[in-house]
């Protein structure tokens, strides 16, 4: 009896405020009144927002004196501490800093190449020989050119240290000795250089000459090299991070990488964080390091870079599901006490997995209403049925 009559109270003050007289939306919508259409919407707000208060008080005045209505029954649980760590998700590109074409710098034919595509090589390993031009025989006579200088100067020094022969014979003999010695150096060098070696420890990626072939050192940019070489034990992924992550992402950071095109995955840190943000795209720029010898993982594949940015070991979580808004846009849900559904409005954080952190509002062991949260109402007596 109290429900109808309290139905037919609402439904009359309803009826009340309306205005017979009032246009139609329609009419209002044809004359283009816009101001007419806001004025009535903020009243209609206020006008629900009145109501929903006034249906709220009686509805619980309602239950206390209603002794004959039925239990909601529910399903709840209980708040504990859990663990929660958010990790944001950005794009990323396999990169190392070892990926580099090796050009000769010698001119001459090619005599022999003496590695394949896929090879491993150690640093300063022979990986082709260039016909000297004759330095071989050079370097012989330049050689025995120095060791005749360096006799010649020994001896003159000796006897100028007696004091015997004058000052320039001994300054001939030392400078004529230091012009060999740098002209055997400078053979040596070019020598050398008939051998095109590896840089740094790496595979042979790309082969781009072969025995016969005439070569020359670079002298355009965009000129054919000899070899690739790559090093796939210093593989880092880089991702560009939003500048507002500011803070949250530093080095030491946990890092899950998921590539796609090979279905593979690793975890890993940041082990470089950019301490400057680029001007254009308001980005900082990470690195972290790929584990080694993992041959399914090549340079300049694409990545997908999850990167923690917030953990808390003693988070209160519950589901998102039963997280609601009321007419305030506040968060609530609903605990049990003594039996009776009681709303409490939340502040909420990051989600995981289906799960929602609560920052404020809730307390550790609350009961709080799981399955029958969207149809139990404020001062509602439930049976929980866990």
């Amino acid at each position: 009896m109290i429900k109808k009559i309290l139905f037919t109270l609402i439904t009359l003050f309803i009826i009340s405020c309306g205005n017979e007289n009032k246009k139609t939306v329609k009419q209002l919508l044809d004359e283009g009144n816009l101001t007419e259409l806001q004025d009535r919407r903020s009243s209609l707000i206020i006008q629900k927002g009145e109501i929903n208060n006034e249906l709220d008080e009686v509805t619980r005045a309602v239950n206390i004196l209603d002794t004959a209505q039925s239990f909601v029954l529910v399903n709840t649980l209980t708040t504990k501490n859990e663990a929660i760590n958010h990790f944001s998700s950005f794009q990323g590109t396999i990169k190392t800093d070892q990926n580099m074409i090796v050009y000769p710098e010698f001119s001459g034919r090619i005599i022999s190449v003496l590695v394949r595509e896929g090879d491993l090589v150690k640093k300063g390993q022979t990986l082709a020989t260039i016909d000297d031009g004759g330095l071989s025989d050079e370097l012989k006579l330049v050689e025995s050119q120095a060791n005749l200088a360096k006799t010649v100067f020994e001896r003159q020094s000796k006897l100028w240290e007696n004091q015997i022969g004058s000052e320039i014979q001994f300054l001939e003999a030392k400078t004529n000795y230091e012009v060999q010695k740098n002209r055997l150096q400078s053979v040596r060098e070019a020598l050398n250089k008939t051998k095109i070696t590896a840089p740094f420890s790496g595979t042979i990626d790309d082969v781009m000459v072969e025995s016969g072939q005439l070569v020359s050192p670079p002298m355009m940019p965009d000129q054919n090299g000899a070899f690739r070489i790559v090093n796939l034990d210093e593989l880092y992924v880089e991702s560009l991070v939003p500048e507002s992550f500011i803070g949250k992402i530093k080095t030491g950071s946990t890092v899950k990488v998921d590539i796609p095109v090979n279905q593979s995955s690793f975890e890993s840190t940041v082990k470089h964080s950019g301490s400057s943000i680029d001007p254009k795209s308001r980005t900082f720029k990470i690195e972290a390091t790929v584990p080694q010898n993992n041959s399914s993982i090549m340079p300049n594949m694409n990545a997908e870079v999850n990167i923690l940015d917030y953990s808390n070991p003693q988070a209160i979580l519950i589901p998102e599901s039963i997280v609601s808004e009321d007419s305030e846009n506040r968060k609530f849900v609903f605990v049990v006490k003594n039996n009776t559904a009681v709303k409490v409005v939340i502040k909420t954080g990051y989600t995981q997995n289906g799960f929602i952190e609560v920052t404020d509002g809730l307390q550790l062991n609350q009961v709080v209403i799981n399955e029958g949260g969207r149809i139990v109402k404020e001062g509602q007596k439930v049976k929980i049925y866990n």
